[in-house]
């Protein structure tokens, strides 16, 4: 009687976890055998007996990084962890965006920020005054050619060009010879923002997007950070190996650059790169300059004097 019962309470307590959609198969489903998973409903331990919700953590109030844990970033939503896959996140979150966060919520907001120290693990500090905030390097520029023709690596984003008295764009100002974003007045948080705009960042009600959705929904000209949709300030790679490259070239973080020993190997193919820079690729003065770490160049307004930024390697 006892074995009867016993197999027959484990055949439901299977048939409930399938029920739930949680467990694909009969694995985990034995006393003793616990087992994690999340989906988008939220995340579970299940075993012989069912399935339990794991409630997730819940976010320290913040308004800087300095008041959160090392290997956390402050965001609207409090304290998040930084991760780059699930399995760094605690039970009860998933990764998204290189934020620990539950599965049915968006990624935070990131505060604003004044320098790289502000920022987590993988992040930099972009943009200048309010416009500044933790972003994750991949989207972050160094050099004015990863950026799209017309445009000029400032502060890490690559940003419309305005030296000469070209024109600048809706929304941007030109600044010390680059457009630089207005910072808008629309909001200060979320919650003052509703519709089909449902995100503040910088000052605005934007669009809301699924960081994860593939392709991006945002746009063109935006793409979706943090869960927001914001304008594309990003690099633009043009190769992912050395095959997408000329034969005198390497492909370099996602550029195509030309291979070389000396200066005059540089000036035989472009004199406007006619430098060979410490990675032995051919780059412009101030590239090489601020790639030799020789203190006349920039990667950031880190490099600079107070009020200074960086752009096209230059602070200026």
């Amino acid at each position: 009687m006892t074995r009867s019962f016993g197999l027959t309470h484990l055949a439901a307590a299977c048939g409930a976890v399938f029920a739930m959609g949680v467990l694909a198969s009969a694995e985990g489903c034995g006393p003793g055998d616990t087992r994690y998973y999340c989906d988008a409903t939220g995340c579970y331990n299940c075993d012989g007996y069912g399935c339990h919700p794991v409630d997730p953590p819940s976010p320290t109030k913040c308004t800087g990084n300095a008041q959160c844990a090392q290997g956390e970033i402050c965001t609207d939503q409090g304290c998040v962890s930084v991760c780059s896959q699930d399995s760094d996140c605690p039970q009860g979150d998933v990764c998204k965006s290189n934020q620990c966060v539950a599965p049915t919520k968006q990624p935070g907001g990131l505060v604003a920020c004044t320098k790289d120290a502000d920022c987590g693990s993988g992040q930099q500090c972009v943009g200048t005054g309010t416009w500044a905030q933790c972003t994750a390097k991949s989207n972050v520029c160094q050099y004015s050619s990863e950026c799209a023709q017309g445009d000029v690596c400032a502060d890490g984003e690559c940003l419309t060009d305005c030296s000469k008295g070209q024109t600048c764009p809706s929304g941007t100002a030109c600044t010390k010879g680059v457009c630089i974003p207005n910072a808008g007045s629309q909001c200060t948080s979320d919650a003052q923002c509703s519709g089909s705009t449902p995100k503040c960042e910088d000052g605005s009600c934007v669009a809301q997007c699924d960081p994860n959705a593939q392709p991006d929904t945002c746009g063109a000209g935006y793409y979706c950070n943090a869960g927001a949709c914001v304008v594309d300030t990003r690099p633009k790679p043009d190769c992912g190996n050395n095959a997408q490259c000329a034969a005198n070239q390497v492909c370099l973080d996602g550029f195509c650059r030309y291979s070389c020993s000396t200066d005059l190997d540089c000036e035989h193919i472009d004199t406007r790169i006619g430098f060979c820079a410490a990675d032995k690729t051919c780059r412009d003065q101030q590239e090489a300059q601020a790639q030799s770490g020789n203190g006349t160049g920039c990667l950031s307004s880190a490099d600079c004097a107070s009020g200074q930024i960086c752009i096209s390697n230059t602070c200026q």
